[in-house]
């Protein structure tokens, strides 16, 4: 008895019922994990709330704002006093140079003027002397004259010893009578002495430079207008 021939299935068709049910049991599996996540996420975001901004945060607005008015203006206060003193520098050295100057010109002035007076005083004590002198100068040559004149008539050891006395008398008597009305003109005048040469003074320093102020710290986060970042 032959028992009939059955078509043989296809191997796919036993095996597609499997695939099936994995790809269902795999979906299955994800939307659990997907759900698990989102429950802890909600549990999370129950439990540690986002924080709010800083009471803090809400105030420095006008404080920042206070500062930054109040930083312009020491700002502004500094570049002005620099400016001063820069000012105030140029004319202290201004007033140095011109002082030093000054001072420099009266010494010289005053040198040159005590020489002027010397030479006035000087010539006209010189044109005194000049003809003392010249009174002097003629007794002495006259002396001389007759000395030799003496010697040239008798060249004995007498007569040239009592040459050499008469001579040497009149010869001291010019010069005495010389000193004396030199000494009755009074004192000559006397050439000054150039006095010490000056010192130049220290260079003025340089006016205490002021203080820059420093900008306010912004909190972290924050702008200018106090508005979070």
């Amino acid at each position: 008895m032959k028992v009939p021939h059955r078509a043989t299935e296809p191997k796919f068709s036993r095996r597609k019922p499997m695939k099936t049910k994995k790809l269902v049991t795999v979906a299955l599996m994800t939307s659990t994990l997907i759900l698990g996540s989102m429950t802890a996420s909600r549990a999370d975001d129950t439990q540690s709330p986002s924080p709010k901004p800083s009471p803090v945060a809400a105030t420095n607005s006008p404080v920042i704002a206070a500062q930054l008015a109040a930083y312009k203006i020491a700002l502004t206060q500094y570049k002005v006093a620099l400016v001063v003193n820069e000012i105030s520098y140029r004319a202290t050295m201004d007033k140095y140079w011109a002082d030093w100057q000054a001072a420099v010109a009266k010494y010289e002035s005053d040198w040159q003027a005590a020489l002027a007076s010397f030479k006035t005083l000087k010539d006209a004590y010189d044109a005194k002397v000049a003809p003392l002198n010249t009174v002097r100068k003629n007794a002495v040559n006259a002396a001389d004259a007759a000395f030799l004149a003496s010697i040239a008539a008798n060249n004995s050891a007498a007569s040239e010893e009592l040459a050499l006395t008469a001579h040497q008398s009149a010869v001291q008597a010019a010069n005495t009578a010389f000193k004396t009305a030199v000494a009755a003109l009074g004192a000559a005048p006397v050439r000054p002495t150039k006095p010490a040469e000056l010192v130049k003074p220290p260079v003025p320093t340089k006016p205490v430079a002021p203080v820059k102020p420093v900008a306010p710290v912004k909190p972290a986060g924050e702008t200018n207008n106090g508005k979070k970042k």
